[in-house]
C-alpha cells in the first residue's frame, strides 16, 4: 500500500470471474432456504435458549426505559456518525464515490448481507447499485471486492491496540485471561502483518508474485495428490489475476481504506462505550480499556463465519465477556448496552437497506435481475 508504480499494468475494464459481478445472480431455491433456516435456527438458540437462562428480559427492557430523549438522540447521532465513516471505505477505494454514497455502500451492504444472508450475494447487489451510479466495472468491481480485504485487515489489528490500550490504562493486570488476550493479540498481528506483506509483496514485485503462485500450485497439487483428489486450482493463476486486477487500487487506495476502515472499527467501539454507560455499566465496573479489549477480541473471533447474516454470535460473545468482567450482577444492564449498540450496527442496517436499495434503483426492479447483471457486465453501459 505505497504510492503507485507507474510501470505497473493497467487494469481490464471488465468485471472479472470470480468477483461481486459474479455473485449478484439470486441463489437457488434449496441455497436459500438452508442458510435462512439456519439463521433463524442461531437466533432461536441464542435468544431463547441460551440468554434467558443468565438474564431476565424484563430486566433488560427497564434499562432500554431508562433512556432519556436526549440519550437516545446522542447514541442516534454516533450511529450516523459511525455509519458515515464505515462508509469511507468505499469512497477511498471507488474514486469519484462520494461520502453519501458511501454511507449508503455500507448501509446498503451490511443490511442486505444480515436479512439474506446468501453468502456474497449483498456484494454482487451493491455491485449493481455502484454501477447503476455510473461508475466502471474496474472501479465498481475492484472496490467492492477490495472492501473484504481492507475490512478483516482493520479488524486483525484491533486486539494489539486493545492489548496496548490495556497495558498503559493498567487494567491488564487484572485480567484474569491476560494470556490468552496477549495470544490473540500476538496471533492477530502476525497475520495482519504477514497478509498486509504478502498482498504488498504480490503487487510490488513480479519475483514475489511468481514465487508464491508457483510454491502455492505445487502444495494444493500436493496436497490433492495425497488425497488422491484428480484436478487442482489455479493458484498462480489466481494470485496473477489478483495482481493485474486489484493491483493498481490497492497501491493508490490501499492505505487511505485501511486508515478508514481502521477509524470504522473506532467509530463503533466508541459507539458501544456509550451504549453501556447508557446503560448504567460505569467505568469503574468495565473500563473503556477493557470494552475496547474485547471489542476487539469478538472483531476477530468471527472473521469466521460462525452464523449467517453474522447473528447472534457476536452479542452472545460479548454478553459472556462483558459478564465475566464487570460480574453477573450487571448482566441485565451489560446486555442492554450490547443490544443498543447492534441496533445501530446489525438491525436498523436491515430496513435502511431496503429504502435505500429502492431509491437508488428508482424506476427499476429492486433485486437486480438477470438480464440487468449481463448488461452491466458487458461494458459500461
Amino acid at each position: 500500500m505505497t504510492s503507485p508504480d507507474p510501470l505497473q499494468p493497467a487494469v481490464q475494464d471488465t468485471a472479472p470471474g470470480s468477483d461481486p459481478a459474479s455473485a449478484a445472480a439470486p441463489p437457488n431455491r434449496r441455497s436459500a432456504l438452508i442458510r435462512s433456516g439456519l439463521i433463524l435456527a442461531v437466533l432461536f438458540v441464542v435468544f431463547v435458549i441460551i440468554l434467558p437462562r443468565y438474564i431476565n428480559y424484563s430486566d433488560v427492557l427497564v434499562a432500554f426505559q431508562g433512556l432519556s430523549l436526549q440519550q437516545i438522540l446522542e447514541i442516534t447521532g454516533l450511529g450516523i456518525l459511525a455509519w458515515i465513516v464505515s462508509g469511507l471505505v468505499f469512497s477511498a477505494l471507488i474514486e469519484g464515490l462520494s461520502i453519501v454514497r458511501g454511507t449508503m455502500s455500507w448501509l446498503i451492504l451490511s443490511g442486505i448481507g444480515a436479512s439474506v444472508p446468501f453468502g456474497p450475494w449483498n456484494m454482487g447487489v451493491l455491485w449493481v447499485v455502484v454501477r447503476g451510479w455510473g461508475e466502471s466495472n474496474t472501479a465498481a468491481t475492484s472496490g467492492i471486492a477490495l472492501y473484504g480485504v481492507v475490512n478483516e485487515l482493520s479488524r486483525l489489528f484491533l486486539p494489539f491496540l486493545g492489548v496496548i490500550v490495556l497495558v498503559l490504562s493498567g487494567d491488564l493486570a487484572g485480567t484474569s485471561n491476560s494470556g490468552a488476550v496477549w495470544a490473540i493479540a500476538v496471533l492477530s498481528s502476525i497475520a495482519f502483518v504477514v497478509v498486509t506483506g504478502l498482498i504488498i509483496g504480490i503487487v510490488r514485485s513480479d519475483r514475489i508474485a511468481d514465487g508464491l503462485g508457483h510454491s502455492g500450485q505445487r502444495l494444493a497439487e500436493g496436497i490433492l495428490h495425497r488425497l488422491r483428489r484428480t484436478g487442482s486450482p489455479n493458484i498462480d493463476g489466481a494470485i496473477h489475476r489478483f495482481r493485474d486486477q486489484l493491483g493498481v487500487v490497492i497501491q493508490r487506495r490501499g492505505l487511505a481504506a485501511l486508515i478508514a476502515a481502521i477509524a470504522s472499527q473506532f467509530a463503533w467501539i466508541l459507539v458501544l462505550i456509550v451504549a453501556m454507560r447508557m446503560c448504567g455499566i460505569t467505568d469503574s465496573e468495565l473500563p473503556a480499556a477493557e470494552i475496547f479489549a474485547v471489542y476487539g477480541l469478538v472483531m476477530v473471533i468471527t472473521i469466521l463465519p460462525l452464523s449467517p447474516g453474522g447473528a447472534g454470535v457476536p452479542e452472545l460473545l460479548f454478553i459472556s465477556a462483558f459478564a465475566a468482567l464487570a460480574g453477573s450482577s450487571n448482566e441485565a444492564a451489560i446486555t442492554a448496552g450490547v443490544f443498543l449498540y447492534r441496533l445501530y450496527f446489525w438491525f436498523v442496517p436491515i430496513p435502511l437497506a431496503w429504502i435505500l436499495l429502492k431509491v437508488a434503483r428508482r424506476g427499476k426492479s429492486t433485486l437486480p435481475t438477470t438480464s440487468e447483471l449481463r448488461d452491466y457486465a458487458k461494458g459500461d453501459a
